[in-house]
């Protein structure tokens, strides 16, 4: 069935009452720009609808060119801890879903709409207003088109924000795009703020990136088309993704897993050249009851529920999580480091 958004806008708004309370959106922990175009398109869509909003923000933002997008594009995002949640009539969530794990919104707090493009989970059907599209290579995507349909006018800011969202979200169209994608990015390019997309995309770095990819390389070891890595401390959650993509595209890793610690919480992230490699669910068989974890045909990433307070009891977490992958993979070499 055709997915109706003036139905549901309508609903909303009986949902939300006569007061016109605001609806507090969450993306998923450590946004990325996929989550962060999506919350701010979502936030412009109701705001056409004389519906009040306000992103919030759970965990951090650390990855370079992340940062760089929200302070190019001033996002005003408001950090989940300083909110009193009962001061809103109701919660979106985009680019995750209810009972993930990977996102801030407590468990006793009804969520009205969940928009992502992630496989459905069991708690998602219960949401009034929801509209997963797992063929979709990005949940900027679905809220694009929510804005095109309404015919509400889009400024420079959320243009950009979506051309980087689909840049970053499919690697320019390389990576799980479909013709929804490569339609969004044509007409995006036409009005998109280039000076400031390419403050985006190519930000300074901090030492700790550096610091990370020298760890990286000389932790890195593999097993046949697995390439695996333990970063160990992490400056922040984003590393294991950020080293995961870096380290892809050496020539004999077909599969990239990187794993690291912040705070106690183990990260992880996957990365496979394989189209139809089925990332996520294969992440959460490896990760099972033990974590939180999902992902696409290509990208995944999760984190685990126990914590971690050495670098010890990290390499056990890590060598039974390498074992569990090799063994899903049906690979049997022996390992060998990179450098």
């Amino acid at each position: 069935m055709a997915f109706d958004l003036g139905a549901h806008l309508r609903a909303l708004r009986t949902r939300l009452g006569a007061g016109g309370g605001r609806l507090l959106i969450l993306t998923h922990d450590n946004p990325d720009p996929d989550s962060l175009a999506a919350a701010l398109g979502l936030r412009k869509l109701l705001e056409a609808n004389e519906i009040r909003s306000v992103i919030a923000l759970g965990g951090i933002i650390g990855r370079a060119e992340n940062r760089a997008m929200v302070r190019e594009l001033k996002l005003d995002l408001v950090p989940f801890a300083q909110l009193d949640l009962d001061q809103f009539a109701g919660f979106a969530l985009v680019d995750t879903q209810p009972g993930t794990g990977n996102n801030s919104l407590p468990a006793d707090r009804k969520c009205d709409i969940v928009i992502d493009h992630h496989p459905l989970r069991a708690t998602t059907p219960a949401v009034p207003w929801r509209d997963i599209r797992p063929e979709v290579g990005a949940t900027a995507t679905i809220v694009y088109n929510y804005l095109k349909e309404a015919g509400i006018a889009l400024d420079a800011q959320l243009i950009t924000a979506f051309l980087y969202a689909l840049k970053s979200e499919t690697r320019d169209l390389g990576r799980e795009a479909g013709n929804q994608e490569r339609d969004a990015y044509i007409e995006l390019m036409r009005e998109a703020d280039f000076a400031r997309l390419h403050a985006i995309s190519n930000p300074k770095l901090g030492r700790e990136h550096f610091v990370a990819v020298d760890r990286a390389l000389r932790a890195a070891v593999c097993w046949s088309e697995l390439l695996a890595i333990n970063l160990g401390a992490l400056d922040y959650p984003d590393l294991v993704a950020e080293v995961a993509d870096l380290m892809l595209p050496y020539d004999k890793a077909r599969w990239v897993l990187c794993v690291g610690q912040h705070h106690n919480i183990v990260y992880l992230s996957m990365r496979t050249d394989r189209s139809n490699g089925s990332a996520g669910s294969l992440i959460r068989r490896v990760v099972g009851a033990r974590g939180a974890a999902g992902g696409h045909g290509m990208v995944a990433g999760g984190r685990l529920f126990a914590e971690v307070r050495d670098d010890e009891a990290l390499k056990t977490v890590y060598d039974d999580l390498v074992a569990r992958l090799c063994g899903e993979l049906k690979i049997s070499a022996a390992p060998t480091p990179l450098l």
